[in-house]
């Protein structure tokens, strides 16, 4: 369905054929939990349209080349600026997906695009690639600068002796709550301490999702599951060194290691789920 009205073209202003379609949904080894990907309409003169044709005018259909039945919850998001993203979460693995994109019943730029290969869901327990290969194949880059300076301090870890000191200094009943994590062949284990340690669930889920989609390298390390930083101790020559402790918040005055907060990482989780 496309909106009509006297100050903008329609529906039949757009170029079908000189359209785009692009984006990493579209790509077999791009493994997130829903897969997305963008639509430019073009008009007849080969300009992009900047005005919505209305949120019904453009329709996705996502399924498995063989015919097999398969639950594929699609949405087409109306950007207001003739640019439309199409979003897709499978809930089975499969494999060879058929990817529709019609208006008005009619074929779009290269439509049906092939995903060729498997198709894996947010719970499918298959780590077939390197960290490298997953984080090339979503589109990061080698490195971030803030992640680079927020580890630099931290080049010699003895930690056996951070995990007898976070202890000794965090386990504190009703003050402070902390995860100490371990990932050893792929598994994720953790001990925790303090009275209120539900919020470990957030970054169990975070872990166990990146663990099902890759090999990690074994590593441990220390999550302070409260909502206000921990490790306050400056950086000193001859004073008591700070503990590399990762954390959902920070300030310039603690030195903790600040991670996207957990309503993030539950919202990309969760995204299309519920």
């Amino acid at each position: 369905m496309c909106i009509f009205h006297a100050a903008i073209p329609n529906c039949d202003e757009v170029s079908l054929k000189q359209s785009r379609i692009w984006g990493p949904g579209l790509k077999s080894d791009f493994r997130v939990p829903v897969r997305y990907f963008y639509i430019q309409l073009v008009n007849k003169d080969g300009a992009n349209v900047t005005y919505s044709v209305g949120k019904k005018a453009i329709t996705a259909v996502v399924s498995p080349v063989s015919g097999e039945h398969a639950r594929i919850w699609t949405e087409v998001l109306d950007r207001h600026d003739g640019s439309y993203i199409v979003r897709f979460r499978p809930f089975s693995s499969t494999s060879d997906l058929r990817v529709e994109i019609t208006m008005q019943g009619r074929h779009m730029a290269e439509s049906p695009y092939i995903i060729e290969g498997p198709v894996y869901d947010e719970g499918c327990d298959c780590p077939d690639q390197t960290p490298d290969q997953w984080a090339a194949s979503i589109g990061c880059p080698a490195t971030y600068k803030q992640i680079r300076l927020d580890l630099e301090p931290f080049k010699d870890i003895h930690m056996t002796k951070v995990a007898k000191e976070a202890v000794e200094r965090f386990n504190q009943r009703g003050h402070h709550s902390i995860c100490h994590y371990k990932i050893v062949k792929n598994k994720i284990y953790r001990k925790c301490y303090g009275e209120h340690v539900g919020f470990k669930m957030f970054s169990d889920a975070i872990l166990l999702s990146l663990s099902r989609k890759m090999v990690l390298p074994d590593t441990e390390f220390f999550m302070n599951l409260g909502d206000w930083p921990l490790e306050d101790r400056p950086f000193s020559s001859t004073g008591p060194a700070p503990l590399p402790i990762f954390s959902w918040c920070g300030s310039k005055k603690t030195r903790d290691i600040v991670l996207p907060t957990y309503d993030l990482t539950e919202a990309t989780l969760e995204m299309m789920g519920r």
